[in-house]
């Protein structure tokens, strides 16, 4: 099943295939983002910060520093989610982040 990836309001606007999937694609399949470094911040395509995932949700963190970012992975295609969003954990610390802007890609 899908690892999908939620805003700060609990709305899923993204997944992964697995927990440990280098990639990030929207709900319609299509790849925004990868994960360049051994952590939870995520780049998109063009190795900008798109956000970075805490615990379930995509967030951007308000505290973001720029970091040079490895050469892109190759292209994954697109990908279909499966199965269905359950429902987000809590979500606590809304004051250190805003919303990725993911439905911005779409």
């Amino acid at each position: 099943m899908s690892v999908y990836l939620f805003d700060m309001d609990g709305e899923p606007i993204a997944f992964r295939r697995t927990w440990t999937d280098p990639y990030v694609f929207d709900l319609h399949g299509r790849w925004i983002g990868w994960f360049p470094w051994e952590d939870h911040d995520a780049v998109d395509r063009d190795g900008r910060y798109l956000g970075t995932v805490v615990d379930d949700r995509l967030v951007r963190r308000n505290d973001w520093y720029e970091r040079p970012c490895p050469a892109g992975p190759g292209d994954p295609g697109e990908a279909r989610p499966t199965g269905h969003p359950l429902a987000p954990h809590a979500f606590p610390n809304r004051f250190a982040y805003e919303d990725a802007g993911i439905r911005l890609l779409t």
